[in-house]
C-alpha cells in the first residue's frame, strides 16, 4: 500500500511534525510511506531533532501549489493523510484521514454564517473575482501579485454592462514561454512570454447578463508533467464601475478587508472536511471543539511522548515552565508566572528558584515580550534558559520539583479556544521526569493532571501559589505525587501511540 502525508509546515519540526512523523514511523514499517512538504529538511537532522527513526520514511519536496492542485496529487496514494495545521485539500484516495491539531470556527457557527453571506453578497455586488488555482501572493510596491499552479480559474460574478478584462503575465519558468487562455471554455488564445521575465499586458472584452470564467494555462516545452509552472499575474482589473468602487474602498482604504474578501472560497471547510473518511484529534479537548466547531466525530490520537528519554533525577528546590518565548494568541504567560513567583518570594519563600526554559522567535515583537519578562526577573532567583539544546532541557526536567504551566491563563475558553493549550506535552514530560505538575485547569491540561493525585489544577494565580506553597510545605505530599505523576505519564508512551494507531488504520482497512 501507498501511503501519502503531507504537511506544508514540515520544517519547523514543532509538535505537530513530531506527531505527523511518529505516524509516518510507524506505517512505514508495514507499507511505503511518502511525506510531501515544500521546504527541504535533512531526514538526519529531522530524525535527530524530533527523536525518531525516519530512515524507512520517503520525503518529497513539492512546488508550493494551489489546494486545486495538491487535490490531485492525493490520487496517486492508497491512503492520505494531511496532517498540515489549516490546510483543507480535498482528498481524492481511496481513504483519507485529517489530523487535527485545532479546528477552524465554520459556518455551523451563526457569526461565521452572517460574516460569510455579508462578504458573497459583496463581492457579487461589487464584481470581484474568485481565484481557484492560485498559491501565495506578493506585493510590489502595494500592487500584489499571484503565483499560478498549472490549472487557474478566476470566476468573475454577473453584470449588466459589457466591460473590459485586464491583467499582466510572466514566467520565471525557463520551460514555460507560453500561456494558454480560455473564456467560458473557449479558447481565446496564447499568450507569448518573453525570457526575461518580464510581464505582458493582456486584454480580454466580456459581455454583459451573465458571469465569466477565465482559465489560464500554462504551456511548457519539452516536459509535459510539471508539478509547478511558475507563473505569475498581477494588476489584474475589471474596467467596470463597480469594480472601481471595490479597488477604492478595500485596495486603498480597507486594504485587510479587501484580501479577506478576495479570499472568501467558494467551498466552505465544512465541504472538505466532511470528504475524509477519518479525523483525528491530538485529544479530547480538540475532540469537543471539533463536533462544536464541524459537527463531525473524530477518534484521539493523543500524540506520543518520548518518556524513556526523562527520568527523575537529583531533585533540587526548583520550579520549572517550558515554552516557547513569544507575544500572541497562544502565549505561555510567562510573564504572569514570573509575577507569581516574586509574590512567593515577596512572602518569605527562600531557597527555590524558577526556571523559565523556551525558545525564541527572530521577530521584533517577541524579542520585546523576551526582554520583558527577563526586566521583571531582574533581582529575584529567577533564571531564564534560551533555545537550551535537548539534553540541557532533560537534566532540567530532571533536577527540577515542580512544574508550572499558564498558558490559557485570563482567556475566555468559550469565545477562543484556540489560546489554550491542546494538549500538553511539557506537561508530560514532566510528569514522566519526576516534576509535580502544578497547571492551569483548562484545554487538554485537565485530561493529563488528576487533581490532588498525581499535580494539582489551577484557576488563578492565587490558587497556583497556594498549591505551589502545599508541596513546598510537604516533601513527602511532593514525592508520592511525583511518583504519580511517573506512572500516569507512561500512558503517553510510544507503545500505546502505537497501538492507538493500529486500532484507527484498522478501522479503516489498513494493518500494521
Amino acid at each position: 500500500m501507498k501511503v501519502g502525508i503531507y504537511n506544508r509546515w514540515l520544517s519547523t519540526m514543532g509538535g505537530g511534525e513530531k506527531h505527523s512523523m511518529a505516524v509516518a514511523k510507524c506505517i512505514a514499517n508495514s507499507h511505503s510511506v511518502v511525506v510531501m512538504t515544500h521546504v527541504p529538511v535533512s531526514k538526519e537532522i529531522l530524525s535527530e531533532r524530533l527523536g525518531l527513526d525516519l530512515s524507512g520514511v520517503e520525503f518529497q519536496v513539492i512546488p508550493e501549489q494551489s489546494p486545486l492542485e495538491l487535490s490531485k496529487l492525493t490520487q496517486r496514494y492508497d491512503l492520505f493523510i494531511n496532517a498540515s495545521h489549516m490546510d483543507y485539500i480535498l482528498p481524492q484516495a481511496s481513504r483519507s484521514v485529517m489530523m487535527v491539531y485545532f479546528p477552524t470556527p465554520t459556518e455551523r457557527n451563526l457569526a461565521i454564517r452572517i460574516k460569510r453571506w455579508i462578504g458573497l453578497q459583496l463581492k457579487k455586488l461589487l464584481m470581484v473575482p474568485t481565484f481557484d488555482g492560485t498559491f501565495g501572493i506578493e506585493f510590489a510596491h502595494g500592487v500584489p501579485i499571484w503565483r499560478l499552479g498549472q490549472h487557474v480559474q478566476i470566476e468573475i460574478p454577473r453584470s449588466w454592462h459589457q466591460y473590459e478584462l485586464s491583467f499582466e503575465l510572466a514566467s520565471n519558468d525557463p520551460f514555460v514561454r507560453k500561456a494558454a487562455l480560455f473564456v467560458d471554455e473557449s479558447f481565446f488564445g496564447e499568450v507569448a512570454l518573453p525570457e526575461n521575465g518580464g510581464f505582458v499586458p493582456c486584454r480580454i472584452n466580456l459581455t454583459g447578463m451573465r458571469p465569466h470564467r477565465l482559465t489560464i494555462k500554462p504551456q511548457p516545452e519539452g516536459r509535459e508533467n510539471r508539478s509547478s509552472s511558475q507563473l505569475l499575474l498581477t494588476r489584474f482589473e475589471l474596467k467596470h464601475p463597480l469594480y472601481r468602487l471595490y479597488q477604492l474602498l478595500f485596495e486603498h482604504w480597507f486594504t485587510e478587508w479587501g484580501l479577506r474578501l478576495r479570499g472568501i472560497p467558494p467551498w466552505t471547510v465544512l465541504e472538505v472536511v466532511n470528504k475524509y473518511d477519518a479525523i483525528w484529534a491530538i485529544s479530547k479537548f480538540t475532540q469537543k471543539w471539533i463536533k462544536k466547531y464541524w459537527g463531525c466525530h473524530s477518534a484521539v490520537l493523543y500524540p506520543p511522548v518520548d518518556i524513556e528519554r526523562f527520568k527523575p533525577g537529583q531533585k533540587r528546590n526548583q520550579i520549572l515552565s517550558v515554552g516557547r518565548f513569544f507575544a500572541g494568541s497562544h502565549n505561555k504567560k510567562q510573564l504572569e508566572m514570573v509575577q507569581a513567583f516574586r509574590e512567593m518570594v515577596d512572602e518569605g519563600l527562600v531557597g527555590w528558584e524558577l526556571h523559565l526554559a523556551g525558545g525564541t522567535t527572530p521577530e521584533r515583537i517577541h524579542q520585546e515580550y523576551l526582554q520583558r519578562v527577563k526586566s521583571l526577573a531582574e533581582g529575584y532567583p529567577i533564571v531564564i534558559h534560551t533555545d537550551l539544546p535537548f539534553e540541557q532541557l532533560v537534566q532540567l526536567y530532571a533536577e527540577s520539583a515542580i512544574y508550572w504551566h499558564a498558558a490559557g491563563l485570563d482567556e475566555d475558553e468559550n469565545r477562543e479556544p484556540i489560546k489554550l493549550e491542546h494538549f500538553g506535552v511539557t506537561t508530560v514530560e514532566a510528569m514522566a521526569a519526576g516534576c509535580v505538575p502544578v497547571v492551569i485547569g483548562k484545554g487538554g491540561q485537565v485530561e493529563i493532571v488528576r487533581h490532588g493525585y498525581n499535580g494539582f489544577l489551577w484557576h488563578s494565580l492565587k490558587e497556583l501559589i497556594e498549591f505551589t506553597w502545599h508541596l513546598i510545605r510537604n516533601p513527602g505530599l511532593r514525592q508520592r505525587m511525583a511518583d504519580s505523576a511517573i506512572i500516569e505519564a507512561s500512558k503517553y508512551d510510544e507503545n500505546h501511540f502505537r497501538q492507538r494507531l493500529k486500532d484507527l488504520l484498522w478501522q479503516l482497512g489498513v494493518e500494521i
